[in-house]
């Protein structure tokens, strides 16, 4: 049997692959549809209006398409939202030059500001020099914390905290949303649904370094991840 830091690696290239595919099919059937949504809209209102006269135009009838007007600006808004957030997945942290602390921060700012949540963030004191994959790791589990949070749990607030234990680094991100039963993630009958893929790129980013993940949740008792994985590696 191939060592466990073998397997992981094997599953965690397995699920990069279904995370890029899953943002592909988040884009098309979210943003992509609301688009198609709104040029319906304006083709229909290009309809209309060519088919009133200028007095027409300046009569009740303009009242009427505002509504419809609305409902555009409203559909590509929200498009324009949602794929700022999926690109935002794919953009490096400068993990080389910069502190894990300055990483999380900016990722917790990004984060507020894309969503309109609000993360308490309690950063204790960390290692200087943490390796790179750590970095890499815990920036990863913390975006997709703070994401299945928003688009899963249904909160508006998250609580994150960052501090180390000897060599090793912790991280905990905790909401009080409608929280879940854990799918089994370790031994023989670990989930390998499409839905759980993010718990598992979690669990695989974890194990690749030798570290401990925990997932603690219930249905209406929200959701604790703590994770420890080595600061050096």
């Amino acid at each position: 049997m191939p060592p466990k830091n073998e397997l992981a690696s094997r599953r965690i290239l397995s699920v990069t692959e279904e995370e890029l595919s899953r943002i592909v099919l988040d884009i098309h059937d979210g943003p992509v549809q609301n688009l198609f949504a709104a040029l319906s809209l304006i083709t229909r209102l290009q309809n209309e209006i060519s088919h009133l006269s200028f007095e027409q135009l300046q009569s009740a009838g303009v009242g009427e398409l505002i509504p419809i007007v609305g409902q555009v600006e409203k559909l590509i808004e929200n498009s324009l939202h949602e794929i700022k957030f999926f690109l935002g997945t794919f953009r490096p942290p400068e993990f080389h030059r910069r502190t894990l602390a300055s990483i999380a921060e900016g990722l917790v700012y990004q984060h507020e500001e894309w969503t309109g949540c609000t993360v308490e963030l309690n950063i204790l004191p960390l290692p200087e020099n943490i390796s790179l994959p750590s970095k890499i790791a815990l920036y990863r589990i913390l975006q997709e914390a703070l994401s299945n949070g928003f688009r899963h749990a249904g909160v508006d607030r998250q609580w994150v905290k960052l501090w180390s234990e000897g060599n090793m680094i912790c991280l905990e991100v905790i909401d009080e949303g409608k929280g879940f039963d854990p799918p089994p993630l370790e031994g023989p009958t670990a989930t390998e649904q499409e839905a759980h893929i993010g718990l598992r790129g979690m669990r695989d980013r974890v194990a690749l370094l030798d570290g401990t993940f925990q997932l603690t949740s219930s249905p209406g008792k929200g959701t604790q991840i703590l994770v420890k994985i080595p600061a050096y590696v």
